[in-house]
């Protein structure tokens, strides 16, 4: 990756919640652990009820989420996270994704998000805090008031 996407990338984590309040050093801990994927329009990521391997960070394009039961149900765009989920509960996925045009996407393995959690104890809690957090806030919105505590 030349530096020039290397500095976009960077970017583009800093803006994603679930990695809020790092420090320079742990994003490039993060980036020189990611592949960088570029995928044809129509080609798909991960299908429904495959097991989890994997969280994306999507650079440029679009990734349309399809479920068996109610088709295209959320479309991601350039900054979203999706995957999450499934790395952080070992669950199948609950959705296919789908490009909806060419898309560049940073390719974040379980193995080696683990190995980087269990290596350093601060960022780990930095970001599974931020995970909780996000996390909470979709249950939140997708269940409406009956959560509120």
């Amino acid at each position: 990756m030349d530096e020039a996407s290397r500095a976009r990338a960077i970017n583009t984590l800093k803006k994603i919640p679930v990695f809020s309040g790092l420090q320079e050093d742990e994003y490039e801990e993060f980036l020189s652990i990611c592949k960088v994927s570029a995928i044809k329009q129509g080609e798909a990521i991960f299908h429904e009820n495959d097991a989890s391997e994997g969280m994306y960070i999507l650079l440029s394009g679009e990734v349309e989420m399809h479920t068996k039961s109610s088709g295209c149900v959320y479309v991601m765009k350039p900054g979203d996270l999706f995957g999450e989920i499934g790395v952080i509960s070992q669950k199948r996925r609950t959705a296919s994704a789908i490009t909806g045009e060419d898309s560049t996407l940073l390719d974040l393995r379980k193995e080696k998000f683990d190995f980087l959690l269990g290596k350093d104890p601060v960022l780990s809690s930095k970001v599974m805090r931020n995970v909780a957090k996000v996390l909470a806030e979709r249950l939140l919105e997708a269940s409406g008031p009956r959560y509120l505590l």
